[in-house]
């Protein structure tokens, strides 16, 4: 394995990390802070409106980043700077964590002003368990390679 796909790899692993280390701290935040109640709706509404979020957010995540993905794909056949490809594949993976974050905030709000910690706990653990389903591997990373080199080979 070359240089650029190890530190491509260690680079996109850390982006992880940092997203599983945020994961954790909002538990620990959702059982520290004190509940906040909501003024605004109940707090069945709260948790229910904050699930529903939750789950299309996160599981639509994948479709967002497969049409991300085939863009620099695209972009690659033109310009055919792996370098390039790289670094947009890691901001492709960076919005990706993104919108798996926002179900630890939904866990968080569901915890502060929705049914409660033990309740929200369970947001935080599916967002944390999604991000550790897009953890960054060389197979990926070689087919994402791969099949953009196809790609530019039929250009």
């Amino acid at each position: 394995m070359d240089a650029r796909l190890q530190s491509h790899l260690l680079r996109m692993r850390m982006t992880a990390m940092t997203a599983l280390a945020a994961v954790v701290l909002t538990a620990i935040a959702a059982f520290v802070m004190p509940y906040r109640g909501s003024a605004v709706a109940s707090p069945r509404t709260v948790t229910l409106v904050a699930l529903a979020a939750s789950l299309w957010i996160g599981f639509s995540a994948n479709r967002d980043a497969a049409g991300r993905l085939k863009k620099i794909r695209r972009a690659f056949a033109e310009h055919g700077d792996e370098g390039r490809l790289l670094r947009d594949h890691w901001y492709v993976y960076v919005v990706v964590l993104v919108r798996l974050g926002m179900m630890a905030v939904a866990g968080l709000i569901v915890a502060l002003w929705g049914s409660g910690p033990t309740y929200g706990i369970w947001l935080l653990i599916l967002g944390g368990l999604m991000i550790v389903l897009t953890w960054p591997t060389t197979r990926k990373t070689q087919l994402l390679l791969g099949r953009a080199r196809a790609l530019r080979e039929e250009v």
